[in-house]
């Protein structure tokens, strides 16, 4: 048989089958499958015999040839694999039967699709996941009566509340059992471990719902919490710096840790010299937030000087880096005050002028500045007060001076009996101190005539009516006692002649009583005799 007739016989046979089958056809397809009505679509499913090949089933339905070749999904089970698609899945029965029909209720999903539903999923109605708007693959997406094309991943079927902040794996925080919370989750897992107080912190109270979009949203990663003044509000408005945890711990905002590492040096207040060895609650004894004022030292210390010192701070003669006890205040700083240190003050310690020993306490403030103060007034009963009252006008340096109490400089002058001849040279103490008891002194109302303090040698001869007697008629202070002063010729018995030659002792001649100046008789034969 030639070429040409053997391909006349094979159309023709071709032919025949198409009729035999159209007359034979069960029924119409189904709605799926009705763009193949007609007898010039036979081919696209049956091979000529009436045969359905699997080959162009899976050409047709190339996403579950996918599946299969990889291995995966119920179709690829050993035994479904092993069955034809005619098996499960006939047609020509109309175009409202389903083609895809099998018992739900007995269904093992994770054995037969490869997932397993588990918690809320185990409860779902099939439909409630196969719908045709989650289908992802393009292939699948006008086949309605499919069960393929859905993703694993929980976003594929539910919405991703979290915008994509968190990443698709949604296990990771939640289980199947409930959507709501996030069991999984180990926040120590996180760039921000839980501690101390954040571990009984609601989670909302950190992650506060906002909308993003339009939609509520709440944001749970990209959270700012490098610095504690991220969430939390800064009481120290910045002074102390963002790291609050140098000195707060997370068990507790009012406790501060044994080991801080607060820096005093930042606030107002820099802790020097012994303020730095201070614990802190001896200072903030109504915490350490507490305002607190500190321009003075009183405002912490008690003011040992009672207000002697309120015109001036402690520090102008104390340091924060000595006890309190030790002052900076030395003889440089006293020569600058009210009363310089001078001669014998210098060496005198301090405690002798300020802090007696009938004193509790040393005093620094004295109202009254004049040596009186300090020293008792030893002339007190025997020196008129004008010569030691400041009030009038005299005080105790215009005698003495603070080198030597002894050496005084007193100007006799300025008395009513100035110092002249001898006098001047005759220590105080022979005229006003009779005796060595220092209470034992003459100033005030010291009678000026010369046997106030010298012994009469005369015996009163020269006594005037009133029982004085004026030796500075004959004596003067210039001379050795001499009586320079004294004129024979003013008596009554005048030196002329041979008597202006003769020694006054021929005349007053000594005896057992004083010398005899006052002769009563000036009769020749009283000296020379008969």
């Amino acid at each position: 048989m030639s070429q040409r007739h053997q391909l006349f016989v094979l159309a023709l046979g071709l032919i025949w089958s198409c009729v035999a089958f159209g007359q034979f056809s069960p029924g119409d397809l189904t709605t799926a499958h009705m763009d193949l009505d007609g007898l010039g679509n036979c081919t696209a499913c049956h091979e000529i015999g009436a045969k359905i090949s699997e080959i162009r089933c899976l050409e047709c339905h190339d996403a579950l040839a996918d599946r299969i070749d990889a291995g995966r999904g119920f179709h690829a089970m050993p035994a479904v694999a092993q069955k034809e698609c005619i098996d499960c899945h006939s047609e020509h029965h109309g175009r409202n039967f389903e083609m895809v029909r099998f018992d739900t209720t007995a269904f093992d999903h994770g054995a037969e699709a490869g997932w397993a539903l588990e918690g809320a999923h185990s409860q779902a109605v099939c439909s409630e996941c196969h719908r045709p708007e989650r289908i992802v693959d393009t292939r699948l997406a006008e086949r309605r009566a499919t069960f393929l094309g859905l993703q694993t991943d929980c976003i594929g079927c539910h919405d991703d509340i979290h915008e994509g902040t968190l990443g698709p794996t949604c296990t990771d925080c939640h289980t199947q059992e409930t959507f709501e919370g996030a069991e999984l989750f180990d926040h120590a897992d996180s760039d921000f471990p839980l501690r101390g107080a954040h571990g009984s912190v609601d989670c909302a109270e950190c992650h506060k719902p906002t909308v993003r979009r339009g939609v509520e949203f709440t944001p749970f990663a990209d959270l700012a919490h490098g610095n504690c003044t991220d969430c939390h509000d800064d009481h120290h408005d910045g002074a102390f710096g963002p790291r609050c945890t140098d000195c707060h711990s997370e068990k507790s905002w009012r406790q501060l840790k044994a080991s801080n590492r607060f820096d005093h040096n930042l606030t107002d207040f820099p802790l020097e010299g012994l303020h730095a060895e201070v614990d802190c609650k001896a200072c903030h004894t109504g915490g350490v937030t507490q305002s607190m004022p500190f321009a003075r030292c009183t405002d912490c210390h008690d003011d040992y000087h009672e207000g002697e010192f309120a015109d001036r701070d402690c520090d102008a003669c104390h340091s924060v880096m000595e006890p309190f006890t030790v002052g900076d205040y030395g003889p440089t700083e006293h020569m600058e005050s009210d009363f310089p240190l001078e001669g014998a003050h210098l060496a005198t310690p301090c405690f002798v002028c300020h802090k007696p020993e009938a004193e509790e306490r040393w005093s620094f403030q004295f109202d009254d500045l004049t040596c009186t103060a300090c020293h008792d007034n030893v002339h007190e009963e025997a020196m008129t007060a004008a010569y030691w009252s400041t009030a009038e006008g005299w005080a105790c340096t215009d005698c003495h001076n603070e080198q030597t109490w002894a050496a005084v400089t007193f100007e006799h002058a300025e008395t009513d009996w100035p110092l002249t001849g001898a006098h001047a040279e005759v220590d105080c103490r022979a005229c006003h101190f009779p005796s060595t008891s220092p209470s034992d002194q003459i100033f005030a109302d010291l009678s000026p005539t010369c046997t106030t303090c010298h012994e009469d040698q005369h015996g009163g001869q020269f006594a005037a009516p009133d029982g004085t007697t004026d030796c500075r008629s004959c004596h003067s202070t210039e001379s050795d006692w001499r009586a320079d002063g004294f004129d024979h010729n003013t008596t009554n018995f005048q030196l002329e002649g041979r008597h202006a030659e003769i020694a006054c002792a021929d005349c007053h001649t000594p005896g057992p009583e004083p010398l005899i100046y006052a002769i009563p008789s000036h009769e020749c034969i009283d000296c020379h005799g008969q």
